[in-house]
């Protein structure tokens, strides 16, 4: 069995998770640690990590989908993708995973719980309807508006032959607007679109009982505290 982790590269600056990643990716031959950068990375993910610059486009759906296309992985490969501003308190979170996708018919699997989004292929979202955003292969499965389970993307848990038979992500690729700095400032209200379409993807596929979470918190669980651009957002506790 086949470990991949697909690291957006952006933040750097979790230190102890770079520092995870490293042992983790030595002291496991079946485990991989690949970095899809949408900026360049500090000379220990280069040193340490196949790495690769890709465009800033398509938020962490779009580096996903660069990565992806970049690898060459086996159908089975369980694919970890996450940001780099991630907190974890406990590793053993990789083998919860891994055991509910093989032994406890999970499909995907998220950390914190994800608040579930309405989607309606006909409301227009920045002057095109949502339906407009779904790729051409895949608007045969928007039929209604349904409400979806999400998995929010800084962290999903998937088998690749699940995710392709998907179609994959579905990124909506735009770049990040800017600041007079050139920092990005976000995506002009469009930017949860993408994970509510690969959330109702998971949902009308795979079903909601097949969609699970480390925990029933937003953004934390026992094992990982997700930050959010960077930042610690809402009560961090160790447990």
């Amino acid at each position: 069995m086949n470990i991949q982790f697909i690291v957006v590269g952006w933040h750097y600056s979790y230190p102890e998770w770079i520092q995870g990643l490293i042992e983790l990716q030595n002291q496991n031959d079946n485990i991989n640690v690949f970095w899809s950068c949408h900026r360049e990375p500090p000379d220990i993910i280069k040193d340490n990590f196949d790495w690769k610059e890709f465009e800033n486009i398509g938020l962490e759906e779009g580096a996903y989908t660069q990565a992806l296309e970049h690898l060459n992985l086996d159908d089975d490969t369980i694919l970890f993708m996450v940001h780099d501003d991630l907190i974890v308190k406990d590793w053993n979170f990789i083998n919860i995973c891994i055991d509910a996708i093989l032994n406890r018919g999970m499909k995907v699997m998220g950390n914190g719980f994800n608040f579930p989004a309405y989607f309606d292929p006909e409301k227009v979202e920045r002057e095109k309807k949502n339906i407009e955003w779904v790729d051409d292969d895949w608007k045969h499965l928007f039929t209604e508006p349904m409400h979806c389970k999400t998995i929010r993307t800084s962290f999903v848990v998937v088998k690749w032959k699940d995710l392709k038979g998907l179609g994959g992500f579905n990124p909506i690729w735009l770049s990040p607007e800017l600041d007079e700095n050139g920092v990005p400032q976000g995506y002009g209200g469009i930017g949860n679109l993408g994970q509510t379409i690969i959330g109702y993807k998971f949902t009308k596929v795979f079903g909601p009982d097949r969609i699970g979470y480390l925990s029933n918190n937003y953004l934390n669980s026992e094992y990982i505290y997700e930050c959010a651009r960077g930042e610690i957002t809402e009560e961090y506790t160790e447990k």
